[in-house]
């Protein structure tokens, strides 16, 4: 249970980054989303991104306490912001259909 945790939690940290940078009119149209629809999903997706990363902060408390939640959440954050930019240069694509998910629930 304790490895499925810590994978839950990078996948939120990793899911909270591709918000946040797809909430970047720049970002959006890079992954392949049109011009008009960035400016009307930018607020949700950065309220999005920053409820993931509670969520992962959360998680990460939840599993290993305070002191050590708190350290493993900033490593998953580093974690998932590098992982984010890789995928940004190499196949942004991958960021836009989860993306387009919150679109038409918005």
């Amino acid at each position: 249970m304790s490895a499925l945790q810590l994978l839950a939690a990078a996948a939120l940290c990793y899911g909270g980054f591709a918000c946040l940078a797809l909430a970047m009119p720049d970002h959006w149209v890079q992954a392949g989303g049109r011009q008009e629809a960035a400016a009307t999903l930018c607020r949700p997706l950065r309220r999005a991104g920053a409820m993931l990363l509670a969520a992962a902060y959360a998680l990460c408390v939840c599993r290993d306490g305070a002191s050590f939640g708190t350290l493993l959440w900033v490593v998953l954050v580093s974690a998932g912001a590098l992982a984010v930019a890789l995928t940004l240069t190499w196949r942004p694509h991958w960021l836009l259909a989860p993306a387009r998910a919150l679109r038409h629930r918005a």
